[in-house]
């Protein structure tokens, strides 16, 4: 989930379902404004996404990753 610049939110939306690793993406109302689903096969290769591409996203500000515990 990402908190994000509300003025930037369509475009926002937009670009991070362009990124390869994004299987869902929508913004939502609450605490957070933006729920991305994605799948890793590793720790390190989720690590990776949200500081290398998520986290650099002109537009968010703030990020909470949950991992499912159950995946049937």
């Amino acid at each position: 989930m990402a908190k994000i610049e509300s003025t930037k939110s369509r475009s926002i939306l937009d670009m991070i379902r362009t990124l390869d690793e994004v299987e869902e993406a929508h913004l939502i109302y609450g605490a957070y404004d933006l729920l991305i689903k994605c799948v890793f096969k590793t720790p390190e290769a989720l690590s990776s996404f949200v500081v290398n591409e998520l986290r650099r996203v002109d537009g968010i500000k703030d990020t909470v990753t949950n991992v499912c515990a159950s995946c049937d």
